[in-house]
């Protein structure tokens, strides 16, 4: 049961079904949202139009998209709203729910966007069902079953666009933490290195040998490590930036950390990491002289 919660669209054989049950679609709602498909097919086009072309309906999405980008998201747009009538439970509908979650975050379209645009075009089929209706009971049950379809059909695209959007995030993180750190030479027997992005364990262990490989080569005698682009360092990394620190101290030089934000303070110091451990000195400009009175003594 837990497992279907936290990831409806880990598992198409149970969660699909699962999920049509939490918002309460039953057969016979998925038969009368299949029938409504000739309706949807004949007037997309129109709904799609209307809501753009309206004042203030749109706002821009995928600005920085590909050539004829607003094309493709509204191609995409049109079938991901015809799919909500396929009212499937399949390995298709499954796949159907992650490309459109996958699309939503490549071009850019946020969920206010897809959620706005989605409730414009059952509304209006919604409209276009009472007017055509013979029997208005039937109509009635029709537009229920219609959306608690599209509210499960919603539902699902947003998780598939969150987990999307959280693979990204994981890959540019990944992505940083494999730039190259310099080591720069800013005088005589002073190194300096900015570290920009994730500093996670395996980076900590190769800047470590950097550092420790430039001391002995450019025969340094103090190094300040920048950490301003850093946005954050759990206990590992502190460890290893303490590690650090003691071995530069032991290849004979002087160490100073520089630019510590105020949220990796804050780590630090609930993990127990106290200033003499790193000797910082705030900003780059206070590290350097730091580190340059340190060499004269």
């Amino acid at each position: 049961m837990n497992e279907v919660i936290s990831s409806t669209l880990q598992s198409p054989s149970k969660g699909l079904r699962e999920v049509w049950g939490w918002f309460d679609v039953s057969q016979d709602d998925r038969v009368r949202v299949s029938g409504l498909l000739p309706l949807a097919e004949q007037n997309i086009e129109a709904i799609l139009e209307e809501f753009y072309s309206r004042e203030g309906g749109y706002d821009r999405p995928g600005g920085d998209g590909p050539p004829h980008g607003m094309q493709d998201v509204r191609d995409e747009q049109r079938r991901h709203l015809l799919e909500l009538f396929e009212a499937g439970l399949d390995q298709k509908s499954f796949q159907d729910r992650r490309r459109a979650g996958l699309f939503n975050e490549n071009y850019g379209i946020s969920p206010s966007f897809y959620l706005g645009l989605y409730t414009f075009a059952i509304n209006r089929i919604c409209d276009l069902l009472r007017q055509e209706a013979e029997d208005e009971a039937s109509a009635l049950e029709t537009e229920k079953a219609l959306r608690k379809a599209a509210a499960c059909h919603q539902a699902m695209t947003i998780e598939a666009f969150s987990a999307a959007r959280s693979d990204a995030i994981e890959q540019r993180e990944r992505q940083l933490s494999e730039l190259p750190t310099p080591v720069l030479r800013l005088q005589a027997g002073l190194l300096l290195v900015p570290v920009v992005g994730v500093l996670d364990s395996h980076r900590s262990r190769l800047l470590t040998m950097q550092i420790l490989d430039a001391i002995r080569e450019q025969n340094a005698r103090a190094v300040v490590l920048d950490i301003t682009g850093v946005a954050a360092v759990d206990s590992m990394v502190a460890n290893h930036l303490i590690q650090t620190m003691t071995a530069t101290r032991l290849m004979g030089a002087h160490s100073v950390l520089t630019g510590i934000s105020a949220e990796v303070a804050q780590s630090l110091v609930k993990i127990g990491v106290t200033g003499e451990a790193l000797n910082p000195a705030g900003d780059l400009e206070r590290g350097v002289e730091t580190a340059r009175k340190l060499l004269e003594r």
